[in-house]
């Protein structure tokens, strides 16, 4: 339980700069991507057999279908993730997703079935996924990378690498400074 809260203060962090419990009520009630976030880490956390796991899953297949986020359960996701749009966002099961990232709307983050990069990707801690962008296949992210809008990742990228482009190039090492704030110590 202290981990789901821990996690959370992150999430909130991220989304308002401050902490409290009427700052928490305040993003849960008007901030879709806060109120999903914290849903997906209820649900992960009690069971669906009990009230709170059966109520938390409901109101989770509702958002999913309210603002277009296909992120399954079973995703593994670090702390403070910040949505700050909604509209199609998909994330694969088997995807994994660092503490302290933004994912724009858009965002693919899918599976390759076949060939040598087959499975799924993992995402380093403090990256920038701008909108429409699609990472595929078992790839890794570097911590403090910058994905641009609209690119196609199916190669790994290292630390502090800046990737844009249909077919994704890598343009600089400067990563993602400034564009990842607001993050709890």
């Amino acid at each position: 339980m202290t981990n789901i809260i821990f996690k959370i203060k992150h999430d909130l962090f991220r989304y308002s700069g401050k902490l409290g419990f009427k700052i928490f009520l305040i993003h849960f009630i008007k901030t879709p991507g806060f109120r999903f976030i914290c849903l997906h880490r209820l649900c992960n956390i009690y069971s669906k057999f009990s009230l709170i796991g059966l109520l938390s899953r409901f109101w989770y297949k509702n958002l999913q279908r309210r603002y277009g986020y296909q992120i399954p359960l079973t995703t593994k996701i670090g702390k403070g993730l910040f949505m700050p749009h909604y509209g199609n966002i998909v994330f694969n099961q088997a995807a994994i997703i660092g503490d302290n990232c933004n994912i724009a709307q858009g965002v693919t983050i899918g599976h390759i079935s076949r060939g040598q990069k087959k499975g799924s990707p993992v995402i380093g801690d403090k990256v920038w996924i701008g909108a429409n962008a699609i990472i595929v296949g078992k790839i890794t992210i570097g911590n403090n990378a910058l994905i641009a809008p609209l690119s196609f990742i199916n190669f790994d990228i290292p630390e502090n690498a800046v990737v844009a482009g249909n077919p994704a190039k890598i343009i600089s090492y400067i990563g993602s400074t400034g564009y990842v704030n607001r993050v709890l110590k």
